[in-house]
């Protein structure tokens, strides 16, 4: 490694998601994101557990009061809570997701969230190429 270049905060995306197969702790996971030196953005730390074609899996860990703005993904976005509470805003609803909570949405739909607690989340997306073809 060069003098000019930072040090990495993890391993390198190629190496991480290399492999047939990956196995998570998520324990440990949530455990180095909460020891990182680093301020939380948005009042939240996040790691890219994997990531391959269209599929991606988030883990995120929330201080409270911490949120992710109004966004949308051209996919199917699974937010699910390990741990603690969040409540998911989209333009037509809003979900209180606590522990062991599931939420499914359907490709484009705008949402964001905000954490009422310290909270531990997964998030799986899945792009779709062509959303017309569900329909």
């Amino acid at each position: 490694m060069s003098k000019s270049q930072p040090r990495r905060l993890r391993t390198p995306p190629r190496e991480r998601f290399s492999g047939e197969t990956q196995s998570f702790d998520l324990e440990r996971i949530f455990e180095k994101l909460a020891e990182e030196a680093q301020a939380p953005i948005d009042g939240h730390h996040q790691i890219t557990l994997f990531k391959s074609g269209a599929s991606t899996v988030m883990a995120f860990l929330f201080d409270a009061e911490g949120y992710l703005p109004r966004h949308q993904a051209d996919g199917i976005v699974a937010i699910e809570v390990i741990d603690g509470r969040v409540e998911v805003e989209t333009p037509k609803e809003r979900h209180a997701l606590g522990t062991r909570g599931l939420l499914v949405l359907r490709p484009g739909v705008p949402h964001e969230v905000h954490a009422s607690e310290p909270t531990k989340m997964v998030v799986t997306i899945h792009l779709q190429p062509n959303r017309s073809t569900e329909e």
